[in-house]
């Protein structure tokens, strides 16, 4: 036997080792802080062990070690203020769990690189000039200081890298003032060298109003996002799943048992067994705290469902003349179905939901809406697209009618 075969045999062998300890140690009751897992409805975790202290709380994106063995998080005292922010962690040591050790101060969203090698963070920028992303390096001794990864004069909200080199954030890109939260879109970053590229990832996935809490997973299959925002940034948790062609599914919703009512649900992240979802959840400063749930049997599940259609292409204002043809084909891109267009049929009705303006007509066959119509003026045209599970969405354009 060879050297360098004898050689791959042992590291092979010591990697199972160590994909098995992993594995173990997931399964034991030391892992997850040593609490009790949850199942299908979202409680508190471990708020006796993350929160001390009048007036602290628990919030933000949380991470495990891809062992299990640490634990980072973080705590504030308020929402909008990075005064007294910071990001702390537990320790498996010598059989039981060690904390809550301060780690940094004014930073937020711990994300572990793909490796377990590198801590990011965000925060402690200056929205003048730009986001920077963090990073400490993980050595013998510990972790090293915090120094700059990236930084960009566009928004680099919630970063997550992925096994493939691809980069998740929200980000307004170079679009608007890095301030204005509605101008921020989920969006992904590729960096090849020196070039740096940011792209939005466009819809489904990206809906009106900050577009910027999510998880994706390291090998980009899915993702979790906040979604439905209100201007006061109050939420729901849907997920999107990745498509061969690159694309991302419609979303769909957790359920009620998750989104139970008006509230903030942000600093989304799935344990790196894949079992559990872990997000931040108040109404405001005061009940804030972070919830774990069950999340590998909905999450399967749930890409076996039916998948709404949604609007692809709107359609943008139309014009006619009084007693003149008029034709308007519904484009094939108009809406799109995760389940295939051909499971969808259209109507078409006016605004309020009445019959077409006199003169006009619509054939659901080849989707054209045309005819003469016979009075001027402005009318709203609503045309619906309806999958064969009954699901349905609408649009609706403006119809010029001139004399």
């Amino acid at each position: 036997m060879s050297k360098l075969l004898f050689l791959s045999i042992v590291l092979l062998a010591i990697s199972s080792v160590c994909m098995s300890q992993q594995a173990h140690f997931w399964s034991s009751t030391h892992a997850y802080l040593g609490q009790i897992p949850p199942g299908d409805k979202p409680v508190k975790f471990a708020p006796d062990l993350l929160v001390t202290g009048s007036g602290v709380f628990s919030l933000d994106r949380v991470a495990f070690s891809p062992d299990g063995t640490s634990f980072y998080y973080c705590v504030n005292d308020a929402w909008f203020s990075g005064k007294n922010l910071r990001v702390k962690y537990f320790e498996y040591k010598n059989g039981k769990w060690i904390g809550q050790k301060l780690l940094i101060e004014h930073h937020y969203a711990p994300t572990f690189s793909p490796d377990g090698k590198t801590l990011y963070f965000i925060g402690g920028a200056n929205k003048s000039i730009g986001d920077v992303v963090w990073q400490m390096h993980r050595t013998p001794t510990g972790w090293s200081g915090l120094v700059p990864y990236i930084q960009k004069p566009y928004g680099l909200y919630d970063f997550i890298p992925t096994l493939s080199g691809n980069i998740y954030v929200g980000s307004n890109g170079n679009q608007g003032n890095i301030k204005d939260f509605t101008t921020y879109t989920f969006s992904k970053i590729t960096v090849s060298g020196k070039d740096t590229t940011i792209q939005s990832l466009g819809i489904p996935l990206n809906s009106p109003g900050f577009n910027g809490d999510f998880f994706v997973a390291k090998d980009e299959s899915y993702m979790v996002i906040s979604t439905k925002e209100w201007p006061t940034y109050e939420c729901e948790l849907y997920v999107s799943y990745h498509k061969p062609d690159n694309t991302w599914t419609n979303p769909k919703s957790l359920g009620p048992l998750i989104n139970d009512g008006v509230a903030h649900r942000w600093g989304e992240y799935v344990t790196p067994d894949n079992k559990y979802l872990f997000y931040s959840h108040g109404h405001s400063a005061k009940d804030c705290a972070i919830y774990w749930v069950r999340f590998d049997k909905p999450l399967e599940c749930l890409k076996h469902t039916n998948f709404e259609p949604y609007v692809k292409s709107p359609i943008g204002e139309q014009s006619a003349t009084v007693g003149q043809s008029f034709s308007l084909q519904i484009s094939d891109n108009t809406f799109f179905d995760d389940d295939g267009n051909n499971t969808l049929s259209y109507s078409v009705t006016s605004g309020d939901g009445r019959a077409l303006p006199a003169g006009l007509m619509f054939d659901p066959a080849t989707k054209t809406i045309s005819g003469k119509p016979v009075a001027s003026g402005n009318y709203v045209v609503k045309v619906t697209a309806t999958d064969t599970a009954k699901a349905n969405i609408s649009l609706a354009f403006l119809l010029k009618v001139n004399n």
